[in-house]
């Protein structure tokens, strides 16, 4: 028999054994149940998921379908965040213009146009039109300067911007219209108080021009860049392509648009006869067309005006004027015009020596009033630059030259009804235009001429005869 400390010693050891037996069973199952399998968290790009979306078998998609799907996150993130503008006329622009399905495809132009609108708006409250003398627009005509100033820069570049998409839709070249139209709003900001430096001094905007779009980083990923930036430095020159092309008529188009209106606007305000004056006022209509047709001219590069591109070995006939003509009322319409500015453009000056300097446009104004009132329709209405029209300017100084001797016979020739002068100034660029001379006499004293004179006219110091022919053939 056992005694009771030996019976509770051998309980203890069987029940360790028990707890032993029992831990190594639940090792045994632990190491061979199967293991959990882990979750695997991937990341996956849109651009890559949007392939398993519109994965076809058999089929094809067109790019144009999947490019949306390429967008990344900084376009999504530009296209939620709606810009906002100061000038009403900027956000009617972004509105109508830079939300259309033109740009549906094209984000990143449309980040571009964003950021050049809002440079705009920001900076664009200035002139549009440059004054630097060796620049292509400081060497216009001193009235459309003026007219032109009128307009603001943030105003002319979406002037442009919108004759881009107009042009473009009407040519059915829609596509054409998101980098031209980068083209249009950055074509003048190196008018920018803020872009100008050294090329500007140089009198090259459209070099200058450039330099905004070089800190656009989504302008370096654009496909057709260089052609943008080949368009902006050469829209005032000789553009190749469609997108240069359609940027030079553009911002042509929207400078006559911009003259019209400010042309329109500013005339009407003008009294331009003198107090104790004979007659009715001359009509505004002559000094609007004038400077329409000298804005022609530096706007477009060409000569338009009838004083220049005059044949030299053809004189032009005589043409019958009795029926309307009358020198004494014709003096009297032409008199008014003689040292009066129309927004810093002259058409008649007086000078000390004696003479009155008529634009030729002045001479056939006043013959078409005449013609029109005596009923010679024929005359009023003849085309602005009908050659006819030589004929009547021609009949109409030989009258006064053989007739009443009041044409300065001395400074041009009996042939013609006017000559190139070239007229010199104080201060500022001398001036080369065609004109007819007079004797002041016939007008009235020259003193009194002279002593009313604008401060503008004083400044002409000379004017002499030149001819244009013989500086051709010298060069």
């Amino acid at each position: 028999m056992f005694q009771l400390p030996e019976l509770l010693s051998l309980h203890w050891f069987n029940w360790m054994m028990l707890l032993v037996f029992i831990l190594g069973i639940a090792i045994i199952v632990l190491l061979f149940l199967p293991k959990a399998e882990e979750k695997i968290i991937r990341q996956i790009q849109l651009k890559d998921l949007s392939e398993l979306w519109t994965r076809k078998e058999n089929s094809t998609i067109h790019i144009s379908e999947l490019s949306p799907l390429w967008r990344d996150e900084k376009v999504i993130a530009q296209q939620e965040k709606q810009p906002s503008f100061t000038h009403q006329r900027a956000t009617a622009f972004y509105t109508t213009i830079l939300q259309q399905a033109w740009f549906a495809k094209f984000p990143t132009h449309q980040m571009v146009c964003e950021q050049l609108l809002q440079l705009l708006d920001a900076e664009g409250n200035i002139p549009s039109v440059v004054n630097v003398n060796s620049d292509v627009e400081g060497k216009w005509d001193d009235s459309t300067y003026q007219v032109l100033a009128q307009t603001t820069l943030l105003d002319h570049s979406l002037n442009v911007a919108e004759q881009v998409a107009h042009l473009l839709q009407v040519e059915n070249a829609v596509h054409v219209i998101p980098d031209t139209m980068i083209a249009a709003l950055a074509h003048d900001l190196g008018k920018l108080e803020s872009m100008r430096g050294y090329l500007y001094s140089l009198g090259e905007h459209p070099l200058a021009s450039c330099r905004p779009l070089s800190t656009i980083n989504e302008f370096r990923e654009l496909t057709r860049k260089d052609e943008i930036l080949q368009a902006i430095k050469l829209h005032h020159k000789r553009p190749q392509g469609l997108l240069g092309t359609t940027l030079k008529k553009a911002d042509q188009l929207a400078r006559q648009q911009e003259l019209e209106k400010n042309t329109t606007e500013t005339d009407t305000q003008y009294e331009i006869v003198p107090p104790g004056s004979k007659g009715p006022a001359p009509t505004t209509t002559l000094i609007a067309h004038t400077k329409s047709q000298q804005a022609d001219s530096d706007i477009y590069g060409d000569e338009t005006t009838t004083e220049k591109k005059q044949p030299q070995q053809e004189s032009p006939n005589l043409v019958d004027i009795n029926r309307w003509f009358d020198a004494e009322r014709f003096l009297e319409e032409l008199k008014p015009y003689i040292n009066k500015l129309f927004n810093r453009r002259f058409l008649a000056f007086s000078m000390p020596d004696g003479h009155v300097y008529f634009q030729t446009k002045v001479i056939e104004d006043v013959a078409r009033k005449l013609a029109e009132k005596a009923g010679c329709m024929d005359i009023a209405t003849m085309a602005p630059r009908d050659p006819s029209m030589r004929e009547v300017l021609f009949s109409v100084v030989h009258h006064f030259r053989l007739d009443h001797d009041v044409i300065a016979r001395g400074l041009i020739k009996d042939t013609f009804f006017g000559g190139y002068f070239t007229v010199q100034r104080k201060i500022g660029k001398t001036i080369k235009g065609y004109y007819t001379p007079f004797h002041a006499e016939v007008f009235g004293p020259i003193a009194e001429f002279e002593k009313n004179k604008p401060k503008m006219l004083r400044d002409i110091i000379q004017v002499t005869p030149h001819d244009p022919y013989a500086e051709e053939d010298d060069q």
